[in-house]
């Protein structure tokens, strides 16, 4: 047992032992007052059942004053209810009638605990769980169940399907998706999705997680989306039989393609394409990820078959995929035989947070390097933590944040991309920028000294057949 655990259960005992001594102390003076006054007259057998009455009715009384702390059904600091409470008592709900489900979600709450101290922080969560119950009262709604999930993260349950609320839902996301408290911004996004999709409240708010990491402040249809058990069983079974769809983007340089990025698409058994958004999620959940890179890398290879030897093709791996010791064997036994793959493949990487065991990181992307593999890292100037992994790892390539590509005309962009390049260069590194649609971003990019350009004004998104 943790320290805080014991400390916590020997406060528990002593708050009992003070609520319930002063009833022992009562049931012992009346017991032995009235056994002092009728002692010749009451049977022994009384006197035990009496005394053992009240040992067992002491004992209760302590453990239930005991128990009374575990509890709690309220969040201290948001006032809202406790997430386990919330899970129980909705969960029985959704056995027996359609609700809808809507998660909240302060998206800079780090950001105001680190800038204005986690007092303020306390503060806003408190706020938001006032505004939501005022604004589900000023709409008729009474005694609407609202939860506090964790972090800025909170759950309101209302009775119906998400269709009946969803006017209401858009005009909410509308008000509050920025507003001031004591002039400290807070900015609050929601999804939502009801009980005809799930009937288990565990795996309705990991939709609702997957939804809001899709950036889908307003829900559209879920009608019209795959389900999301469908969409689970639709992974194992394409990572099974392999059942993918490919497509391929040419990047230039020099105005000759040098590299081909290859997109991936799940492929349903009704032929649907699904978007790496709303599979990438489950793949990971699943614990499928390892195995969904290496089976990209083994259609990377196949595809090399296809196009000019002199021409890469450029896949996504994710960074945990290439700390893998068991991926990094996988892949060095592919290219031990196959000299024709050396510097045929490109992998592209990147990573929200920084890994702060950056040392043993750089040597497994050493060891990829050393079989022939180039090492691109993705989202330069999107990503703190890429400017970190450019100084920190030895790298081939980096590709800027694709807003560099859209914006590329703007003045102070191309002021950004400027010092990038003139840093890049120095580090002996090649630069590479997509999204260029039109022949003055194409032009503009030359300006600059990018070293390799993509986008659909070079090429199209299509199969290499």
């Amino acid at each position: 047992m943790l320290y805080p655990e014991e400390k916590e259960r020997e406060n528990r005992f002593k708050l009992a032992l003070r609520m319930g001594l002063p009833v022992f102390a009562l049931a012992v003076i009346t017991v032995t007052s009235v056994l002092l006054r009728y002692f010749n007259h009451i049977p022994t057998s009384f006197v035990i059942i009496a005394f053992s009455m009240l040992g067992i009715m002491v004992y209760y009384l302590f453990y239930l004053i005991y128990q009374g702390f575990n509890e709690r059904i309220t969040d201290p600091v948001t006032q809202a209810f406790t997430r386990e409470y919330f899970f129980s008592t909705m969960q029985k709900e959704i056995e027996r009638k359609t609700y809808t489900f809507l998660m909240f979600s302060i998206e800079n709450l780090e950001e105001i605990n680190k800038q204005y101290g986690f007092v303020n922080g306390d503060k806003i969560l408190r706020d938001v769980t006032k505004r939501l119950s005022n604004y589900f009262e000023e709409k008729g709604l009474h005694k609407i169940p609202i939860a506090y999930l964790k972090g800025g993260r909170f759950l309101v349950a209302l009775e119906g399907p998400q269709n009946q609320h969803r006017t209401m839902m858009e005009l909410m996301c509308i008000k509050f998706k920025h507003y001031s408290v004591d002039e400290i911004e807070v900015d609050l996004v929601a999804s939502m999705s009801d009980s005809t999709h799930f009937k288990e409240m565990d795996r309705l708010v990991e939709w609702l997680y997957e939804l809001q990491n899709e950036k889908r402040k307003t829900l559209g249809h879920l009608e019209d989306e795959i389900d999301h058990d469908t969409l689970e069983g639709l992974v194992v079974e394409a990572v099974e039989a392999r059942r993918f769809s490919y497509r391929f983007q040419a990047a230039y340089h020099a105005g000759e393609p040098i590299m081909y990025e290859m997109a991936v698409k799940l492929l349903s058994d009704e032929g649907k394409l699904i978007h790496q958004k709303r599979f990438m999620p489950v793949v990971q959940r699943l614990g499928l990820l390892r195995r969904y890179d290496e089976i990209q890398v083994e259609a990377a290879i196949e595809s090399l078959n296809k196009i000019d030897p002199k021409v890469k093709i450029a896949i996504d791996v994710s960074a945990s995929t290439l700390r893998n010791p068991r991926f990094l064997e996988y892949v060095l036994m592919l290219f031990s035989n196959n000299e024709y793959l050396r510097d045929r493949l490109v992998f592209v990487f990147s990573e929200a947070m920084f890994y702060h065991q950056i040392v043993q990181f750089n040597a497994k992307l050493q060891a990829y390097r050393r079989a022939g593999i180039c090492m691109a890292l993705d989202r330069l100037g999107g990503l703190q933590t890429s400017l970190r992994y450019v100084q920190a790892c030895d790298i081939d390539m980096v590709r800027y944040e694709s807003f560099f590509g859209k914006e590329i005309l703007d003045e102070k962009v191309q002021a950004l991309l400027e010092g990038f390049e003139i840093s890049l260069k120095n580090l002996g590194l090649r630069s590479w920028i997509r999204m260029i649609e039109t022949e003055s971003q194409l032009e503009a990019a030359k300006k600059l000294n990018i070293d390799i350009v993509q986008g659909k004004y070079l090429s199209p998104i299509e199969a290499l057949d």
